[in-house]
């Protein structure tokens, strides 16, 4: 049973990012047994980092809020999918607040020198979507802040899946990429065996 968690950063909890990681995990439970969380970050309560630099001592955030759940399932994971809209050119604020969160992490491993991942790197794919046709450095951002983000939680992109001009063209109506999802799903589980950081 491999276990995945799918973050919707979203504030449309049946749009197009979420149209995406349904067919990612439906790929993915074509290859294997799965069990999914998927959370809405929308309907939680986040608050942004306070730059307190506590977890720099603890290796804890000392803000009490649905981040617990968060940290917790991205511990428990096997494999993850992160989805998030394109807004001026970065991701979504209900997406950037839990990266954000995650700072947590990277003061375990660089500060306190911990490895709380015990050396796995889960797959993981990123979902990035954009309602403009696709431009020079439209992704950019979004693309620089989840490769940083994976190496902090312990995932190693296996896929990004990409989707500009999601305005003009509604990603039902966009078979090639519909599929490219669900072929990202049944290789998610295929290095579901989580690799050893080296």
């Amino acid at each position: 049973m491999t276990n995945i968690l799918a973050l919707l950063g979203s504030p449309k909890v049946n749009g197009a990012n979420s149209l995406a990681i349904d067919e990612v995990l439906r790929g993915a439970a074509s290859g294997g047994d799965v069990e999914v969380k998927k959370i809405v970050l929308h309907k939680l309560k986040v608050a942004p980092c306070q730059s307190c630099d506590s977890c720099l001592h603890t290796g804890r955030c000392y803000m009490r809020d649905d981040m617990e759940l968060i940290y917790e399932k991205i511990m428990d994971m096997d494999a993850f999918i992160f989805a998030a809209p394109v807004y001026f050119n970065g991701m979504s604020a209900q997406a950037k607040v839990v990266v954000d969160r995650c700072q947590p992490f990277w003061s375990a491993k660089y500060v306190m020198k911990k490895d709380v991942f015990a050396g796995r790197r889960r797959p993981g794919i990123f979902i990035a979507t954009g309602g403009q046709p696709l431009y020079d450095g439209q992704f950019i951002g979004s693309l620089h802040v989840i490769n940083l983000y994976f190496k902090m939680i312990g995932v190693k992109s296996i896929g990004n899946l990409i989707l500009p001009d999601l305005d003009a063209r509604p990603l039902t109506g966009r078979p090639d990429d519909l599929k490219q999802a669900f072929e990202l799903g049944r290789q998610l589980i295929g290095n579901g065996n989580s690799n050893t950081e080296r």
